[in-house]
C-alpha cells in the first residue's frame, strides 16, 4: 500500500521530518534508538511520525543545540515512564527540571557575557576601518586595537600576542 501525498496526511516520512526540523535522518534514528521517538511503521519498514513524535524531537534537538547532552535529554525523556505514580515521578523529575534550569541560566549568563564582549570587539575593530597599514604590529605600530586587545576576549583571540 502507498502513503498517500504529504498535504493528505497526517503523519511524516523520516526524510520529511527531517527537513521540517532542518536536522538530518540519521540524527532522528539516533533519538529514536535512544527512546526519544517511537514512530509507527507500515508493512513495509517506513517510519512514520506523528505530530507528538515532530514536537517531541523538534524540543530534544532545541536542547541539544544549546549544548545538553544526549544522556541529559534521554533521562528528561524517559524518567516519568520509570514511575508507579504520579508522586513518585514528579519527585524524581524536580531534580532533573532544577538541573537543567540551572544549566540554561548558566548558558543565558554565558551568552550575555558573549554578547558584551562581542560588542566591545566589533567597536574595537571598527577603528581599522579605514585603516590602510597591513594589520600586524611592524607595519601598524599604533594600532588602537593593540593598545585596546585585553579589553575583549575575543580581540584577544583574534588578534593573537605571537603573530607579528
Amino acid at each position: 500500500m502507498r502513503l498517500p501525498k504529504r498535504p493528505e496526511r497526517e503523519v511524516l516520512k523520516i526524510g520529511e521530518m527531517a527537513e521540517e526540523l532542518d536536522t538530518t535522518a540519521r540524527t532522528i534514528r539516533l533519538y529514536e534508538e535512544l527512546g526519544l521517538i517511537n514512530p509507527d511503521r507500515t508493512e513495509g519498514g517506513t517510519r512514520l511520525y506523528a505530530r507528538k513524535d515532530v514536537k517531541r524531537m523538534a524540543t530534544a534537538l532545541q536542547l541539544s543545540r544549546v549544548g545538553i547532552g544526549l544522556e541529559s535529554i534521554q533521562r528528561l525523556a524517559k524518567t516519568r515512564e520509570d514511575y508507579a505514580s504520579g508522586q513518585a515521578a514528579c519527585t524524581a523529575m524536580k531534580p532533573l527540571l532544577d538541573e537543567l534550569r540551572g544549566r540554561i541560566v548558566g548558558l543565558m549568563n554565558d551568552l550575555e557575557t558573549l554578547e558584551l564582549d562581542l560588542e566591545r570587539a566589533d567597536m574595537l575593530i571598527r577603528q581599522c576601518n579605514q585603516c590602510t597599514n597591513r594589520p600586524n604590529r611592524k607595519d601598524c605600530p599604533d594600532c588602537p586595537v593593540e593598545k585596546n586587545v585585553d579589553l575583549s576576549g575575543i580581540v584577544r583571540l583574534v588578534w593573537d600576542p605571537c603573530s607579528p
